[in-house]
Order: C-alpha cells, then sequence, then structure tokens
C-alpha cells in the first residue's frame, strides 16, 4: 500500500498522541476518591467548604469530605478507588471519607465490592466521552467510501479487529489493505464485504497502524479512503478481559458502566458502545447512559 504523508499522517499522528497523554493522568491522589458509575434521576454534591450544591452526573469524580444528596426518586451507586461501593435510594444523603461513606442517612446500602486495580480505576477516572474521537475526516467527492471504523483515534485489541466501512452502492468489491508506522504491507484482502477480520498475529498490541479501503469496478474510477487506527497495550488488554469477565458474571448496570467508562478510556470504542447498550436494556429510560452513548459516538453505528 502506498504509504500515506503530509497533512493526513501527520495529523492523524497528532490527534493520537493527545490522546494518549490525556490517558496519563487520573483522579487527583488524596482530592477525587469515588466515581458515579449509576445515576437514574438527580443527585448533587457539595464540596468542603463550598455552600452551592453542583448536580452530578455519570462518570463524575467525588472528592474526599464532600455531601451528596439525591432527589425525588433518584438512584446513585458510587465505586471507591478500593473498588467498595454504595447505592443511595431517594431523598437520601452522605459525606464521603477517603475509602467508605463517613456518615448517611435516608436509604442508604453498601453494595457487593467490585474488584479493580488502581490501573482500573485511573482508566475510568481520566476519559471524557468524545475525547478520543476526534480527527480529520477524508471527503474527496460526494461518492465517498464512508464510514470507516475503526479510525480517528479508536482502538482495537489486537487479536480481535475487525475493519468495517459503509459501501458504495454500485461497487461490489473492494480492496482493504492495512500498514504499519514504517509503511510496511501488513494486509492485502479483496472482498465484496463490508467487513474484514484480521487475523490474529497481522497487527501488535500498543502500535499505531493506517488502513485504506480502495473500490474495485469496471466502469467507474476506484474510489479510495484512509483511516488510522491503534492497538490496545498488552496491559491494557489484560485488565479489559479480566475485569469483563468479571462484569458479565454480575448482571449489574452499575459495573457494566464502569466497564464502558474503562473501554472508552482505552479507545475501545466498539466494545463500550456494546457494554452502554447492554446497561441501556436494564435501565431503557435512562437519560445518562442515552447522553454518554450520544457523547461517545454510539449513534453511529461502529
Amino acid at each position: 500500500m502506498r504509504r500515506k504523508t503530509g497533512l493526513f499522517a501527520v495529523s492523524i499522528l497528532m490527534g493520537t498522541t493527545a490522546a494518549n497523554f490525556s490517558l496519563s493522568r487520573g483522579p487527583d491522589a488524596g482530592e477525587k476518591v469515588a466515581i458515579v458509575c449509576f445515576l437514574q434521576g438527580k443527585a448533587s454534591t457539595r464540596e468542603p467548604g463550598q455552600a452551592e450544591q453542583k448536580g452530578l452526573g455519570l462518570f463524575d469524580w467525588i472528592s474526599s469530605g464532600s455531601e451528596v444528596e439525591t432527589g425525588q426518586g433518584a438512584k446513585l451507586v458510587i465505586a471507591f478507588a478500593d473498588g467498595s461501593r454504595y447505592e443511595l435510594g431517594e431523598k437520601a444523603t452522605a459525606i464521603l471519607g477517603e475509602t467508605e461513606l463517613s456518615s448517611s442517612s435516608g436509604s442508604v446500602k453498601k453494595l457487593e465490592p467490585v474488584a479493580v486495580t488502581p490501573q482500573m480505576m485511573t482508566l475510568a477516572g481520566n476519559f471524557k466521552p468524545g475525547s478520543r474521537l476526534g480527527g480529520i475526516r477524508l471527503r474527496s467527492s460526494k461518492r465517498t467510501i464512508s464510514d470507516l471504523y475503526p479510525n480517528e483515534g479508536d482502538a482495537v485489541l489486537a487479536d480481535q479487529a475487525v475493519l468495517t466501512f459503509n459501501p458504495l452502492p454500485e461497487a461490489k468489491q473492494y480492496r482493504v489493505e492495512i500498514e504499519d508506522e514504517q509503511g510496511r504491507d501488513l494486509l492485502s484482502v479483496e472482498t465484496s464485504l463490508p467487513r474484514v477480520v484480521v487475523s490474529p498475529g497481522i497487527i501488535k498490541p500498543g502500535n499505531q497502524y493506517y488502513w485504506q479501503v480502495r473500490s474495485v469496478e469496471k466502469d467507474e474510477p476506484s474510489l479510495v479512503s484512509y483511516a488510522a487506527f491503534i492497538t490496545a497495550t498488552e496491559d491494557e488488554a489484560g485488565l479489559w478481559n479480566s475485569f469483563r469477565a468479571q462484569v458479565s458474571r454480575s448482571g449489574d448496570a452499575a459495573n457494566l458502566l464502569l466497564l464502558a467508562r474503562i473501554e472508552m478510556a482505552i479507545g475501545l470504542r466498539r466494545e463500550s458502545c456494546e457494554t452502554l447498550k447492554e446497561a441501556l436494556a436494564l435501565f431503557p429510560g435512562n437519560e445518562e447512559i442515552k447522553e454518554t452513548m450520544a457523547q461517545a459516538g454510539c449513534h453511529q453505528s461502529p
């Protein structure tokens, strides 16, 4: 495959590097101690020494010493960095310590803890939905092969990578190619389907790759679209696999949402959207989940 240079490659590389840099920091030690991993209805928090209450949202972090309050008909689940979890029902209040609630009133109960590692909680704390999806989109004409996935900072698991695109109505065949950062061709395959499964071993964890899809047509000029993606590191993939196995056994919406948060931080947009859809199926009217899905690009079909 011909190496893509110039503004396209540089812009994608810069966007991905910026995304990786944003993952290097989690919640400030000694300040943010618990994350909102489920919210139905309204909840607010007041930080120590502050008179003003602030509304809480899904995946917000809460500081030690803060007071949390839920509204009429609300349900809030928070998880501390050590995995301990609490559920606040409607019209409940609680004050957070460093690893547990220091006081509470109303409908408050301690839930079964979730097994997490410091790396998981760091990932959960350092991502804003949509922040890793930025980049440039090339559109050469109205007639184009669109919606390439993965793209624009998306990550995939090296041994489970699937490339998809939106085909042209009149084109029957496509050639899909992958190259690494050195411009070496790793895959070249012709297909009639808008989906290519990358065999394990072709791409490696913790790297960046470029791919293209080109139409193969007799009566029309060939069209080509380009995209870039990264692969999760071995550590990220290991964390994802272990936590995913734990969550799948729990059937707990709050755990599903915490998993989705970690997936978004790694850049696994397809997996995070699937996890969010699982959580939404349990609570179909939950506006917090719907908003997170929209911010993460789940309204598109990766």
